[in-house]
């Protein structure tokens, strides 16, 4: 069994990922981006006046969304084509206007089934047949916002 030390704690993680393209089809990125998610809670504070106690009352705490950052690169085998193809998948992808549907292992395990994206970029990329991208998203819940009323 071999021990670990402070790098393996702290190193971004390489996982498979798949996204629904808006025609329903599942698309998988063809080299694994660098995935990495951080969660906090909401906590509601309140200072009582006047009190001999230090510090605040925390009335109520819930689960805030997940944060989701994706990076990585689409290279293609020749170096004087561009990845057009996957650039424009992925564009295709993040430009919905509702969530998306995602596939990774590492959100399986939270429980994040759908994200939306906040904001992208393609930044500069060395190489023609290079290119660049990083994705800032939030996890997404399906809710029932409708209530059904029968009268009695």
């Amino acid at each position: 069994m071999s021990s670990l030390n402070q790098s393996d704690w702290t190193r971004k993680q390489v996982l498979p990922l798949s996204m629904r393209l808006p025609d329903g089809r599942w698309w998988h990125f063809p080299i694994e981006p660098l995935v990495s998610v951080s969660g906090k809670n909401v906590i509601v504070k309140r200072n009582v006046a006047k009190s001999e106690n230090i510090g605040t009352i925390k009335e109520r705490w819930a689960q805030d969304d997940y944060s989701i950052n994706i990076q990585g690169c689409f290279v293609t085998p020749d170096l004087q084509t561009y990845p057009t193809q996957e650039v424009q998948y992925l564009e295709q992808i993040i430009s919905q206007k509702r969530p998306i549907d995602v596939l990774c292992d590492l959100f399986q395990m939270l429980g994040i089934h759908q994200i939306v994206v906040e904001s992208y970029s393609f930044p500069f990329s060395k190489g023609e047949n290079v290119q660049n991208f990083s994705i800032d998203a939030y996890s997404d819940d399906l809710y029932e916002l409708f209530i059904d009323v029968k009268n009695v």
